[in-house]
């Protein structure tokens, strides 16, 4: 229990009131009243000390200056030991890289952050606050990521009773449709066309099963024997390799909806016993400097590829094509315009790529929907008279 005391002060206007905090043995804190000390004032000097000791037992960090930045680090350093390597780095990323830079100039206590500050923030980085130098701001949806971490960090505080009020319940992020994520794709053609530049290597292979499952690339890497059955010819994906601050495997998808199960293709079935045979005859081959593993695409030590290689690959080998940049990622996108084109409804496709839910699906792939629909549309054209 924290006690303190009514002390006096000599001041210019005369003896002023003081409630002394004692905080420890040799420790006290000192709060000035503003009271002028007589005998008329000393109850309500009294019951200014009963309600300061009062909130103090309540919430002693309150009257603790921390800086909101320095908050942030505390924090982070307790959520070592809550959440999974993979969210603890992005949040590292988020905070260090972002969050962090933008307030420590301006030296805000966390008691001290508003509304006003916090919607500052978001419509900075919505506008520019992007850290390649590439001019515009951030998706809609990374901003909100980070409107979810500082949330986060407020609703500790609040727990911890070092604020009384969070403020970033109430902040707006703005609405930018320029920053809306819009997914490249590839047509059949260019799909096509991309597979021969890969042709009679492992980039062919992962390119291929890339776009017809529509996986994500820790969802490729994280491929494993285990997950295939030839037998039912079923693939299951439940195993991913995650680049952040470093490489982590894991038995765990992005999302519950995104460890699902797959039909096994025939042609699919066919790629897969090949990398399979070459890597029995690359196990011969290197013999006991093989790294055993049950991972279905490695190099041909058995050795795991660093999760980016395969960007790196496809950035290096369109550098010297006619067809357009894209990221591996988009050929996950590529996927869902083969599907809609082949009459899939948005349901379907949600369920395929393994979204959470059909409003993520619509939100990144309504403009492939929409133009699915202008052909469709033609159809009608001339039905009814005018």
């Amino acid at each position: 229990m924290i006690t303190g005391s009514l002390q006096k002060k000599k001041r210019k206007k005369g003896d002023t009131y003081y409630a002394v905090i004692h905080l420890g043995s040799k420790d006290y804190k000192w709060i000035n009243l503003d009271m002028i000390a007589n005998r008329s004032t000393k109850p309500l000097a009294q019951q200014k000390l009963s309600e300061l000791l009062n909130e103090y037992n309540k919430s002693p960090c309150a009257f603790e200056k921390v800086l909101f930045v320095d908050y942030l680090t505390e924090w982070l350093k307790s959520e070592e030991s809550q959440i999974d390597i993979v969210t603890l780095e992005g949040y590292r990323q988020y905070v260090n890289k972002h969050i962090k830079p933008y307030f420590e100039p301006l030296k805000l206590n966390i008691q001290e952050v508003t509304i006003k500050h916090l919607e500052d923030y978001y419509s900075y980085k919505s506008k520019g606050g992007r850290l390649d130098g590439k001019p515009g701001g951030l998706s809609n949806r990374t901003v909100k990521l980070h409107s979810i971490i500082i949330n986060l960090v407020f609703k500790d505080a609040l727990y911890h009773n070092v604020i009384q009020i969070n403020p970033n319940e109430r902040a707006r992020i703005p609405k930018n449709n320029s920053n809306v994520f819009k997914g490249k794709f590839y047509t059949t053609e260019q799909i096509n066309t991309l597979l021969r530049l890969f042709e009679s290597t492992l980039l062919r292979d992962m390119a291929y099963i890339t776009v017809l499952y529509g996986l994500r690339r820790s969802e490729l890497m994280g491929l494993k024997w285990a997950a295939i059955d030839f037998t039912n010819d079923t693939i299951m994906i439940q195993h991913t390799v995650v680049l952040n601050e470093t490489v982590t495997a894991k038995d765990k998808t992005k999302n519950s909806s995104s460890n699902r199960c797959y039909p096994l293709l025939p042609e699919v079935k066919e790629i897969l016993l090949r990398v399979k045979g070459m890597q029995q005859a690359n196990r011969k081959l290197f013999g006991n400097c093989f790294i055993d593993n049950d991972y279905v695409f490695t190099r041909e030590d058995g050795s795991m590829f660093y999760p980016s290689y395969v960007s790196h690959m496809l950035r290096k080998k369109l550098a010297k094509s006619d067809l357009p940049p894209i990221r591996w990622h988009d050929l996950r996108h590529s996927c869902a315009n083969l599907l809609f084109s082949k009459g899939w409804s948005m349901k379907d496709v949600s369920e395929w790529l393994g979204h959470s839910n059909i409003s993520t699906t619509m939100n990144i792939y309504t403009h492939i929907d929409i133009s699915r629909k202008r052909d469709m549309s033609k159809g009608l054209e001339g039905l009814l008279i005018q």
